[in-house]
């Protein structure tokens, strides 16, 4: 162990800039898709629709996907993932048509990208521990978030500038989505990648023990499984705001274009903020702290349902990029601290499957609500989050006296 981590890095350049070139093109593209068909469409139905099956997409993948990382090179997975989502984008953006997109090449592009996502993200999150020393993880975790983050900020940013040009239609947004899947992979080539030894001959497990194995290792370990409860729960908001927003914005609110682009910008300098002061301080990056942050912003969201101004929907997006750039970083440094490396790759990719596996649920439902609810989303938003926090704390504990019973006997 110790002549592995001595091979390792305290710092990755390539895996920050990864970071940075993925979220950045699916930012810029994010940002035209959801504009344009609210825009066109006049609703979130088809978007919710899009989405929903995209987290289909998602589960299935997730499945397999632990375990593939537990048995293939990290690394290799990581390439042949963006590889791919680069060749999909690049090439359907010739046969899209930007003024009527056709809804088939939208569901291809969302099973490709979503593919794509489906292991590239598993993998990064599990190549840390086999490149980055493992004294160094929770900052450079926070580095990395810092990264995404800026991705995030530039993303929507760039597309915002990008719909003042009449030329530039959605067409654009895809290939320079595409573009940045092909810069990634050249970072990603340039990282130096240390598996760590095998300790004794390695038996190739058939993918359902494999899985079996996996579920029961996280099911066994407190912190593994109240992690799981919590993405479960934070993604579930998270994703049910991300998908209100653009509609909350053009018909409760008012906005404009400029007004998304510039809160989601402001929401991942947040993430930025977050990133650093986490990199700097990384012993607040705790399990502990999580549930502080979810409960001020639930409460948040409770007291901004009764102030109908933009602004105020504004501070709380920020707020979301805020708490959301301090959890990804502070579930992911619980994760690899907690889980052995040879269970690493099945971990994250339970935690996926977790989440996307209840997400359609809210994407779907509030694809049709929040036409119907307007600005009591929010409301429901946050009551479900604080709500969700209690339970989840009560569930987890009444799990972690069950398993130190069980071992007493």
């Amino acid at each position: 162990m110790e002549e592995h981590q001595s091979k390792l890095t305290n710092f990755s350049f390539p895996l920050l800039a990864s970071n940075f070139a993925s979220v950045f093109g699916d930012g810029v593209y994010r940002f035209g898709l959801n504009w344009f068909l609210v825009a066109s469409y006049g609703n979130a139905e088809i978007l919710g629709i899009l989405t929903g099956f995209g987290f289909i997409v998602y589960v299935l993948n997730d499945i397999f996907v632990g375990s593939i990382l537990d048995r293939f090179n990290r690394k290799n997975v990581l390439l042949i993932a963006d590889l791919l989502g680069a060749i999909g984008a690049l090439g359907l953006s010739f046969f899209i048509d930007p003024a009527k997109p056709q809804v088939w090449i939208l569901f291809m592009l969302t099973f490709i990208l979503n593919v794509d996502v489906s292991y590239s993200y598993p993998a990064t999150r599990a190549i840390l521990p086999d490149v980055i020393k493992e004294k160094s993880l929770a900052g450079f975790n926070a580095w990395a978030s810092a990264a995404f983050s800026t991705g995030q900020a530039m993303g929507p940013l760039v597309g915002g500038l990008l719909l003042h040009f009449e030329w530039i239609n959605l067409r654009t947004f895809l290939q320079i989505l595409g573009i940045m899947l092909l810069v990634t992979v050249l970072f990603n080539l340039a990282i130096k990648y240390r598996p760590a030894p095998k300790e004794e001959p390695h038996i190739i497990e058939p993918f359902l023990q494999s899985l079996t194995a996996g579920f029961k290792y996280v099911q066994q370990s407190p912190k593994l499984f109240e992690s799981m409860l919590l993405t479960i729960w934070t993604n579930f908001f998270f994703e049910g705001f991300i998908l209100a927003m653009p509609y909350l914005i053009q018909h409760n609110y008012h906005g404009t274009a400029t007004s998304y682009s510039t809160a989601l910008t402001l929401a991942a300098i947040a993430g930025v903020f977050v990133s650093v002061i986490l990199a700097k301080l990384p012993q607040y990056n705790t399990m502990s702290s999580m549930y502080r942050d979810f409960y001020l912003l639930g409460v948040a969201f409770l007291v901004a349902t009764f102030f109908k101004y933009l602004w105020v929907f504004i501070v709380l997006v920020i707020l979301y990029g805020f708490a959301r750039s301090a959890f990804v970083i502070k579930i992911n440094t619980v994760r690899q601290q907690a889980s052995a490396p040879e269970y690493l790759g099945r971990v994250f990719g339970i935690s996926f499957f977790a989440t996307d596996l209840f997400s359609p649920i809210i994407t779907v439902a509030l694809g049709y609500g929040v036409s119907i609810m307007g600005e009591w989303t929010i409301f429901l938003l946050g009551a479900l989050l604080i709500i969700g926090m209690l339970v989840i704390k009560v569930l987890s504990n009444y799990h972690a006296r069950k398993l130190v019973r069980k071992n007493d006997f």
